[in-house]
Parts: C-alpha cells; sequence; structure tokens
C-alpha cells in the first residue's frame, strides 16, 4: 500500500513503465479499508464488501512485491546496495508512522492532562505498545493485539518483506522466486491452519505480507512481459470485459468468503486482477486514470495512517454531542460493535464525513510529511554516496 506513485518506475533511474491504473486502484483499496474500520450503521454495514474490506491489505502486498521488483530488482542485483534500498524504503515510510505516534501520543497526553490518570497509557495506547510501533514490530507477535496506530502493523510487515526481498537479491538473486514460490504454497497454508482465516495482524501478519508479496514477486519475474500492455491497448473490448471479469471475481470474493478459511486466497484473486489492471487495456483502467482516482492513488498511504485516528475523534465528537443533547448517537452493529448512527441515513452520513476528513488530513500529511520524509531520505543517500565515492579515491589524488 504503501508504496507511493513512484514506487510503479524505478526510482531515480527514471526507467520502467508507470502502472497509473495500479495507482488508482491503490486509492480505492485505501478508501475501502477505511469504510472497514468505520463504525458506522447504515449501507457500509450491510455491504459484504465493505465487511471484509481488511483482506484489501492483501492487494497493497501483492502490489507492494510487483513494483518494488520492478523498480528496484535489476538496479539491487547489479550495484547491491543493500543499506541504500533499506533505507529509501524506511524513510518512504517511517517518518508518516513516526508523525502520526506523535500525534496519538499528544492526544493521550491531553486526556491525561484533563481527566487525570484512568485509562492513559493503558491497553491499546500502552507504553509497551509504543515501545512495540517505535521499533515497527508489531507485526512479529511481541504483543498479543495490536495498539496505537492499529493499521501500522502493515508497514511493520512490509519492512520485513523490503529486507528479505533485498537480501535474495543482493546476495542469491537466481533463487528470488524458489523463495517468493516457497513463502506462498507454505504460507497460506499455515496462516489458514493457524488463524482460521486472513484477517492475521499482529501475531502473523508478517507471514501475510510475505505470501502477498512473494507472489507480486512471481508475477513481475515469471509471468509480466515487457510491453505486453502495449498490445493490450489494441484490444480495448477484449481487455474492457477482462477488467470487468477481474472486479466482479474479487468483489464476490470478498463478499463471500472474507470471512472464512477459504478468504488466504486473497493473494491468488489480487494477483489476477492486478495482472489484469497493469496492462491498461480496458475501460475500467482508463477511469482508474482520470484525476480523482489518481489524486486517492498518491496520498493512499496518508490515507491508510491518518484514518484511524480521524475515525476515533469522529467517535469521541459523536459521544460529546450525545452528553450534550440527552440524543444517543450509536447503536449496537450486528458485530457487537458501537456504531454511529441509530438510523440507517446517519450512519452513512458519518461515513461520508469520516471519508471526507480523512481524504483532507491526507492532503496535508502527504504534502507537509510524506514528501518531506523521502526528500530526507534521498539526501541521506546522496550524502551516503558522496561520502562512499571520496573514500574510494587513491591517496593525493
Amino acid at each position: 500500500m504503501i508504496e507511493g506513485r513512484a514506487a510503479t518506475k524505478r526510482e531515480g533511474e527514471g526507467e520502467g513503465t508507470r502502472f497509473a491504473a495500479l495507482d488508482g486502484w491503490r486509492g480505492v483499496c485505501a478508501i475501502l479499508v477505511v469504510c472497514f474500520h468505520a463504525p458506522v450503521s447504515g449501507a457500509s454495514e450491510a455491504n459484504g464488501v465493505i465487511r471484509s474490506a481488511f483482506l484489501f491489505v492483501d492487494f497493497f502486498f501483492v502490489l507492494s512485491g510487483f513494483v518494488i521488483t520492478h523498480a528496484f530488482f535489476e538496479p539491487l542485483r547489479e550495484r547491491r546496495e543493500y543499506g541504500r534500498f533499506f533505507l529509501a524504503r524506511l524513510f518512504r515510510v517511517y517518518p508518516l508512522h513516526l508523525f502520526m505516534l506523535a500525534v496519538y501520543v499528544a492526544f493521550e497526553c491531553a486526556m491525561l492532562f484533563a481527566k487525570g490518570p484512568g485509562d492513559a497509557f493503558r491497553g491499546g495506547t500502552s507504553i509497551a505498545g509504543l515501545v512495540d510501533n517505535l521499533l515497527m514490530v508489531q507485526s512479529l507477535g511481541f504483543m498479543d493485539s495490536l495498539s496505537w496506530n492499529y493499521p501500522s502493523w502493515s508497514i511493520s510487515a512490509e519492512l520485513v518483506a523490503y529486507a528479505a526481498f533485498a537480501a535474495v537479491v543482493v546476495s542469491m538473486p537466481r533463487l528470488i522466486l524458489p523463495f517468493c514460490g516457497l513463502a506462498v504454497v507454505a504460507g497460506l497454508p499455515a496462516i489458514a491452519i493457524l488463524n482460521g482465516n486472513m484477517d492475521a495482524s499482529a501475531q502473523l501478519g508478517w507471514l501475510r505480507c510475505l505470501a502477498g508479496f512473494g507472489l507480486g514477486v512471481i508475477l513481475r519475474r515469471a509471468v509480466w512481459r515487457e510491453g505486453s500492455e502495449v498490445e493490450a491497448r489494441r484490444h480495448p473490448k477484449s481487455w474492457s470485459v477482462a477488467e470487468a471479469a477481474a472486479v466482479i471475481l474479487v468483489a464476490v470474493f470478498v463478499a463471500r468468503l472474507g470471512g472464512t478459511v477459504l478468504s488466504v486466497a486473497a493473494p491468488l484473486v489480487f494477483g489476477l486482477a492486478l495482472y489484469v489492471f497493469a496492462h491498461e487495456g480496458g475501460i475500467l483502467s482508463r477511469a482508474l486514470k482520470t484525476p480523482p482516482l489518481a489524486f486517492l492513488g498518491v496520498i493512499s498511504y496518508s490515507i491508510y495512517m491518518t484514518h484511524a485516528f480521524v475515525i476515533d475523534r469522529f467517535h469521541n465528537a459523536a459521544s460529546v454531542v450525545g452528553k450534550v443533547t440527552g440524543w444517543n448517537p450509536f447503536v449496537t452493529g450486528s458485530d457487537g460493535r458501537e456504531l454511529i448512527g441509530p438510523q440507517g441515513w446517519q450512519g452513512s452520513l458519518a461515513l461520508a464525513a469520516i471519508l471526507a476528513a480523512t481524504i483532507l488530513v491526507s492532503a496535508v500529511t502527504y504534502r507537509l510529511v510524506e514528501k518531506p520524509g523521502m526528500a530526507l531520505g534521498r539526501r541521506l543517500q546522496a550524502r551516503g554516496k558522496a561520502a562512499a565515492a571520496a573514500s574510494a579515491k587513491p591517496a593525493g589524488a
């Protein structure tokens, strides 16, 4: 998810294909994840796709493996710059992660000051959880549940995938496909056995990511053919049918099987859809490249990382309104959650407000946190490269 639009080409190289339609998909999936987490009544609660939209995180993992391989496999194999690659990935994800953690801590401190000790820095906002998040190990099973900015578990898992990918490409690139195949054929059954479905995060999130990421690597290295997108654009009707079929397959799979053990097949379903849309041959691909969806793709990482905080504050606001007016703004959902909106239209209105606020906040964090963070990473890489070049000069040169 996590990779921004620049990751769809070789960063710093100016080479490779831009998969603009996949950028649009990234934005759509980020919005679906927000809808999944939003505690609201109405149409979203009854929608099977949204009820199981946690699966779209697996689309991000497959997409990440595909575009990272496309952008970095050859440069990594040729130059073996493991540290430079990992530093770039770290500065792609960590600055916004750290910023959101600081926002959560600031809010917790404000509550501590206003209300006293109470439940401050306990449970989901414990000090142990804060350390877990700072070290980016929240998907490795050190704690039983997620904490603080809970969606960030997938960023922790992505770093594991980045590290493993780079290690194999730098040291034994010919084994990248066997290792990725092992991650898929062993990882998915392991998740099914140990977790019962694909909704693994705090305990097996790293394995879930490796399986999806590995499938993305396989698609790019073993299936994708350079230039195939050019041929696909000559047959728009056929590819429009293929794209529509892929969307229907994804929707039916998520709605019908999202809560079952068969949900572990999500990377395979998303991999097929990704392969179809990477060709950009049909009408739906063109729609995904329109400015509104392209913009959502650009800020998708910010959407993913900020939406939990926005949702929590909407819940707080609804509670305050209820206390002030005496009106109960909540209803118990079918899954036992406390949902905003005693009537469906109220929940749908709350969801629209949550989405609008999340997009607005994300546009700001993208501009003020994400982009400066990536720029800082590039400057550090440039300094390191210059220092290495200087040290390699012969004495007296």
